[in-house]
């Protein structure tokens, strides 16, 4: 299942403590967190292909909302996704 976060379906690279992050990797760690967005906000600052994702929080959508920005703009079901993730 494409990553509605990575056009190239790859690894995010860029992160000061792995360099090869997965989409799971990054979902682990901020689920987990005790401040799940200013975990984020760590990682995206170290990965710029986060940038997009950063700039729409900024102007004040949801972190849900970004993420079914995210999945329309690249044809992907968001629930479909999300269901895949957590196996």
């Amino acid at each position: 299942m494409p990553n509605p976060f990575n056009e190239n379906n790859g690894n995010f690279a860029n992160s000061n403590n792995n360099p090869s992050m997965s989409i799971n990797d990054i979902y682990k760690t901020i689920v987990n967190s005790k401040n799940p967005m200013e975990t984020f906000n760590f990682i995206a600052k170290n990965n710029p292909k986060l940038a997009p994702i950063t700039e729409l929080l900024n102007k004040g959508y949801s972190p849900e909302a970004v993420f079914n920005i995210m999945c329309k703009q690249r044809g992907i079901n968001p629930q479909e996704f999300l269901k895949n993730l957590s196996r």
